[in-house]
């Protein structure tokens, strides 16, 4: 009797019910670009704490220069230089200015700033030539940007440069961040040889750690690469436990039900509780999904592109569930698009093509597989694709028809 095949939704069900959020660590601003905030921020104090001029230029009153023109300007009396950093000394009375430098706290009595360009210096004077539209103008005033005690970011949120930028600013030399998990990924079978190794008649190049690396860090996770393990369970038992320190496992090949497939058999004698094997999806469908010892463990297909649309699928969403993602970002981002040509799925599986996601003159969604071929084996399939078109079981499409895709890079 054949082996079940898990549904999609099924196998993801099963493999986020037995991931457990990491937890947080706390490190320094400088490298937390990238991670996710792990506590809800507030502003400990108004920001800018005072005041302050936009231009350099004079403070003023405003009634005192509301009329100037250049053919009747208006003459005040200049009593402070107030560069940025420095306290104001004297409060400004009517007929009265301080020249004043971007940034500079504005003194007692001051409204309103005055551009340079708009004023003609006299040293201990200086000839308003045209005023302000209004009271306050060229003023940045204090909690402008932020108020004491008001929310500015939540617990989630990815730190790029902005939110780095704000927490600078409220002094945060350190943050409290979701804690990134380390994957170790590993390989395993006699005809594979490392990227620096010469190749034998048989051989080929281990593509598969290098990619499942790359996408692991693109992931916000830190990739482990372990040596690539003969087909032999002395070797293939040494290379998991040697695994064993990280947060997730990803082995990619020896899955299936060939000879020398022994990753599950080494995984059963090392207690795994099995939790499902074989995936309705193409490429993808040996899929194993185990716990070591409590760790998640993924074994992946061995054909290239099936070990990557297999990650995004399963384990990307684990990763960020554990990283402290909000559930709705776990999965890739779903969309609807306009296939560019006709396309048929005879298959019993749901099939995940590789697809160049593009938006027309118009701003619509649109779709074509036709970058390459689309073999598991083929990793040219993933050159230029940004997306995958998901086509349901022995259906069929025709050109400009809306299709389900999923996006996993940028589309423009």
């Amino acid at each position: 009797m054949a082996a079940y095949m898990h549904t999609v939704e099924e196998a993801l069900a099963a493999v986020l019910a037995r991931i457990r959020p990491l937890g947080a660590e706390r490190i320094p601003l400088t490298a937390a670009g990238g991670r996710l905030l792990a506590a809800d921020l507030v502003a400990p104090f108004d920001n800018p704490p005072h005041d302050n001029s936009s231009m350099d230029g004079f403070a003023v009153r405003f009634t005192d220069v509301a009329g100037a023109t250049p053919a009747a300007p208006v003459t005040l009396q200049v009593i402070e230089d107030i560069p940025a950093g420095k306290v104001p000394q004297q409060a400004l009375r009517a007929g009265q200015a301080s020249r004043i430098m971007t940034g500079a706290l504005l003194p007692d009595g001051a409204d309103t700033v005055i551009r340079s360009e708009d004023t003609q210096d006299h040293g201990d004077q200086v000839d308003i030539l045209e005023p302000e539209e209004a009271v306050g103008e060229n003023v940045r005033y204090r909690g402008e940007d932020m108020k004491a005690g008001a929310a500015l970011m939540a617990a989630g949120t990815v730190l790029g440069a902005g939110e780095i930028g704000v927490l600078a600013a409220v002094q945060r030399a350190y943050v409290v961040v979701g804690r990134r998990p380390t994957v170790a990924i590993l390989a395993s079978g006699d005809e594979l040889v490392e990227i620096g190794d010469l190749r034998g008649p048989g051989q080929i190049v281990n593509s598969n750690s290098p990619a499942l690396g790359a996408i692991t860090r693109a992931c916000g996770a830190d990739p482990v690469l372990l040596p690539t393990a003969a087909d032999d369970e002395t070797a293939i038992r040494a290379s998991i436990e040697a695994a064993m320190g990280c947060d997730f496992i990803v082995s990619s090949g020896g899955v299936s039900v060939g000879n020398y497939d022994y990753v599950k058999k080494v995984l059963t004698d090392l207690g795994a509780e099995e939790v499902l094997w074989k995936v309705a999806m193409k490429p993808g469908k040996p899929l194993y999904f185990c716990l070591l010892q409590g760790t998640p463990y993924f074994g992946l297909p061995g054909n290239p592109v099936s070990s990557l649309v297999s990650f995004l699928q399963f384990v990307r969403p684990a990763i960020r569930k554990a990283s402290g993602y909000p559930e709705a970002t776990w999965a890739l981002p779903q969309s609807t698009a306009r296939i560019e040509h006709d396309l048929v799925n005879e298959d019993d599986r749901r099939n995940y093509l590789r697809a160049r996601l593009r938006l027309n003159s118009e701003g619509c969604l649109t779709a074509s597989t036709r970058h390459s071929a689309q073999g598991s084996h083929m990793m040219t399939s993933m050159l230029g694709a940004n997306g995958f078109v998901v086509l349901e079981p022995e259906r069929a499409v025709a050109a400009g028809d809306l299709v389900a895709v999923q996006i996993f890079d940028d589309v423009c």
